[in-house]
Parts: C-alpha cells; structure tokens; sequence
C-alpha cells in the first residue's frame, strides 16, 4: 500500500505518514495518532492494524445514499432487503412494516447468510477465474498444437500432388492461420475479461477479509448488503463467460481424388461445450428472514422384492418406473418388476451378466459380464439379447449409457464407445491395475466411477474432478448421483452421501445388520431406492 497520510494530522495541517489503520473509524493513523487512540476511553476497544496490510481501496463499505446527497444510512427494510437513509425511509417505505435501525439490524452480522453468501461467492467467482484462465491458455496451446500437425498433414498431401499444388497449398494454410488466430483472439478476450472479473472480486474480497477478521458487526451487515449488486454483477459476469465458453477442435479436410484435385482440402472447426463450468450460488439473501437450506430426502424401508436363488449387483429403473435388475447367479438373467414392484418378466443371458445401463430414447439396454470380456445388447420388446460386442478387459466392469455413447469401465480406464458399440476413446482412471466395478453419469456429463476403495469423479475432458475414499477404505459398490448433483455411494456398511463438491454429507441408510449392501437405483425424480444386498434381499426405499 501507497504511504498515506495521517488523517488527524491533516486536519491540523500536519503532514505525518501514518503507520496503523483504524478499522472502526476507517482512518489512517501516525504514531502519536495512534497512542493517542489507544488512550482514549471511547476509542481504546477499537481494531487498529498495520497500515501496510490494508487493501489498495481502504474503504470498507460505503456508509452512505448517493442518491440523497450522501446521507447515512440509518435504517434497513426487511420487506425490501435493503439500507435506507431518512430520505429513502420517508420516500419508499412509509407503508412498510418491518423498518428498523441499522445498528439493530446489524448484531449478528458477520454469522447472517447474507455475509456468509457474500463471501462464497467471491471465493467461488475467483475459483472459477482461475480455472477458465487455465483452461483458456490450455485451450491455445492446444489450438496450436493441432495446427502444426494439420501442418505437417497439408505436406503429406502435397507430396501426393502435382505443382500446381503449390499454390493450393499457400491458400489453405492461409485459411488455417486466420481460424487459428480467431480462435486464440477469442481465448485471448475470454482471458481478459476474466482477468478484469478476477480483479474486481480480488477488491471485494479483500474489503470482506477485512471485515470478517477486524470489521465490526455494522459493518459486516453494510458490505453484505452495500455491495449485494457488485457481487451479482459479479457473478452474471462470470456466468455468461462459461454459457459462452466453447473449445475448438482444427483438422484437415483433405480430398480423396488425387486425379482431379482443385484443392488441398479446407481447414474445419469442430467447436464443442467447455468442461469448464459455474454454478451460480444461491441468491444472496436478507439476514431476515432466515431461508431454510436445501432439504434432501430421507428414506425409509417400504417392502422387499420377491426373489428367490438371485444374485443382484447391477440394476437400474426406466422411464416407466420399472426395476430392471442383473442377477448374475447360475446362468444369469434379467428380472422386470413393474411400477408397483411385481414381478412381470425375466430375460435370459448368456454369459453371466454383472452391470447394466439403459439407452435413453430407446427400449434398449446394455450389459457388461462377470466374467467375459463382452458386451450384451438386451432388446426389452423382443425380451432377448440381440447381439454381443467383444471388449477387451471390460468383465466385472461397471457400463452407463447417453443416447449417443456407450461407457464400459476395462482395467484401469473408462472406454467410450458409439451405440454399435465400436470404440471411441478412452479416459484414464486413478488405478491401471482396477477396473471400474460400477459407472453412473449426471446431467453434465460427468462420469462417476467405482473401483474397489475409491470413488472418482471425470469431467468430460478426462480430467479429474475429485476422488472419495471413506476413512477406513471401505470397499465401494454401486452409485447414483441425483439432479442436484448429489452422490449415493453403496459400501459395506450402508448407503453415503457427498455433496456436489466431492465432500461427506451424510448417512442417508446404516445397515445394522451385517449385511452388505452392493447395488442402489432411483426413481425418475427420486422418490423411491432400490438397493440390494447381494445374495440376500432387494428392498424398496421410499422418502420419509
């Protein structure tokens, strides 16, 4: 910080440096200023700090209505969620019931939602700066990277070609270096007004630091709500950069006749979502009154399904509320309850099934093997397995299914397949050596996994969001992530919760009775959970 003046000695014409900073009365303070200060009985409970470890901007919050010729605010409008002056009192709100004072309003400041909200977001809106800076700068290295090797795929085809190529090829590569500089110009926009945003929160969050750490509880409710629109603008910033955030993908387009070519190709763009994404906290709220958290289901045991001589790990339920569930005993089968859990059909299969996944869209399903290292293709309307697709190490592998892909889990990956099965890509797991036992998707595309002790969490670049392991390494079985991106974890000693973010919730069920729980599935709009027990029971949950 600048050397700044004491502001008691500049009111007597002195010009002292100041050396402490007074946060209650928001003044600088030299040496003899200070000690003065600290004597006085009315200001020696006052938080004084070194100067040198204030913000650039040493206003707090500003105390004051522009609107009416910077008169302080004296008052707080619960009706309106906002601070008023008396002008603003006599203006606005005469008719509203619950006015009262600022410095009323204000006691419990620094615990109230509001400054709680204040100061998630600006750590959540910094979070996502640096994520989209760094995703941007991977975004041009890449770009980059892929032009150089369409680069060195125009010189193949060149070899290829006559002399009059050569012109061609001028043009093209003149194409490639346009698109290419669109691209890293439109990253390089992104990043600047990230950098902007990241500034403007960097402020704010240093203006809430200091309040939460020295500021007194008047203070903490002004910033809350002085700066509630800076914060939301704040937000809106950061939220309509990722709507907009887009990855480019360049390659070559070449021709395939070589006899009659009059070009070299043309340079594509295929332009895709970022992984990258911001969920927008909630709302900022009024300390008054108090807005209830997200309430989340518990369940209770309802009944049990009739099965006799099964094995159930794998399961899942359609669209019509259906329980499909993979029995692995014997020879294997796929048993059909319908929506009130009775019994309705059963599919056999060959060989013994271990997970299955639904195709949405379609009465399709697909199944992964307990032993072998296929896939099975279950047609619900014939009642029969239409076909079978060989994949390598994918036997005890958990499968999920989008109306366009496929994900098996194999040794130490996730394959991607088309839904003819043929191999796309694969993304890496934590472990080489486990195959992924169980696999669900959420709404977002990001891949949950399960592999003996650990639980993974892949965004849909393949790269990793986070990792769970309970703290005595349970083994963990199936999982289910709900719309709220929620996660239920089967392991061996009930059912566990995370939320979003990767972090423990809860227990939502205990098993208190030594059996081990292996599979789980929900409803459509989680109502209802099924589980199962391996070779003991499966039980129907619905909410309490």
């Amino acid at each position: 910080m600048e050397k700044v003046k004491c502001e008691p000695c500049k009111i007597r014409d002195r010009n002292n440096v100041s050396n402490h900073w007074c946060v209650i009365c928001e003044e600088a303070l030299c040496s003899d200023c200070t000690e003065n200060h600290r004597s006085m009985k009315m200001l020696r409970h006052h938080e004084l700090i070194d100067i040198s470890k204030m913000p650039a901007h040493t206003l707090i919050v500003e105390h004051s209505c522009l609107k009416h010729d910077k008169m302080p605010f004296e008052y707080f409008c619960i009706d309106h969620d906002i601070l008023s002056c008396k002008e603003c009192l006599a203006e606005n709100h005469r008719s509203c019931q619950k006015v009262m004072s600022v410095d009323i309003a204000c006691k419990g400041a620094k615990q109230s939602q509001s400054f709680i909200d204040a100061m998630e977001l600006v750590d959540h809106v910094l979070e996502t700066t640096h994520t989209i800076d760094k995703d941007e700068k991977s975004c041009i290295e890449n770009v980059v990277k892929e032009a150089n090797s369409v680069k060195m795929a125009v010189k193949i085809v060149k070899e290829e070609a006559i002399r009059h190529i050569e012109a061609l090829e001028k043009s093209l590569l003149h194409d490639l270096d346009i698109k290419k500089d669109e691209i890293i110009q439109k990253s390089k926009t992104t990043i600047n007004e990230t950098e902007d945003i990241e500034k403007k929160t960097k402020d704010k969050k240093d203006i809430f630091d200091l309040v939460d750490k020295h500021g007194s509880e008047k203070q903490a409710f002004l910033a809350a709500h002085a700066y509630k629109q800076d914060l939301k603008d704040l937000e809106k910033g950061v939220a309509g950069i990722t709507e907009k955030l887009t990855r480019f993908k360049i390659s070559l387009n070449p021709e395939k006749s070589l006899e009659s070519i009059n070009s070299l190709g043309s340079i594509e763009l295929s332009e895709v979502q970022s992984a990258v994404k911001f969920v927008q906290k909630k709302k900022c709220q009024s300390q008054m009154p108090i807005v209830q958290p997200l309430s989340l289901p518990n369940f209770v045991h309802k009944r049990d399904l009739e099965i006799e001589n099964a094995r159930i790990y794998g399961m899942t339920i359609n669209d019509n509320n259906e329980v499909i569930l993979v029995d692995y005993n014997q020879c294997g089968r796929i048993l059909v309850y319908d929506d009130n859990d009775n019994y309705k059909f059963q599919i056999n299969t060959k060989p013994k099934p271990w997970d299955i996944a639904l195709i949405p869209g379609k009465n399709l399903g697909v199944l992964t093997s307990d032993q072998e290292e296929v896939l099975q293709f279950v047609d619900f309307d014939q009642k029969n397995i239409s076909r079978t697709v060989s994949v390598k190490e994918s036997n005890r592998g958990g499968v999920a299914a989008t109306n366009k892909n496929i994900f098996a889990g194999t040794k130490g990956n996730i394959n991607i397949l088309d839904l003819e099965g043929r191999f796309i890509r694969s993304v890496k797991t934590k472990n080489k050596n486990a195959t992924p036992w169980f696999i669900s998707l959420d709404k977002s595309g990001y891949i949950y996994y399960t592999a003996r002790s650990v639980m993974g969490c892949i965004r849909n670049d393949g790269t990793f969001f986070y990792t769970y392991s309970t703290p005595n390494k349970d083994t963990m079985w199936k999982i289910a992530v709900d719309n709220n991106g929620y996660v239920y974890i089967v392991f061996e000693k009930g059912i566990c919760r995370l939320k979003p973010d990767g972090t423990f919730m809860d227990i939502v069920i205990k098993d208190t009775q030594c059996f081990r729980y292996v599979g789980i599935c929900f409803t459509s709009n989680f109502s209802k959970m099924i589980l199962s027990r391996g070779n003991k029971t499966v039980s129907v949950f619905g909410q309490n």
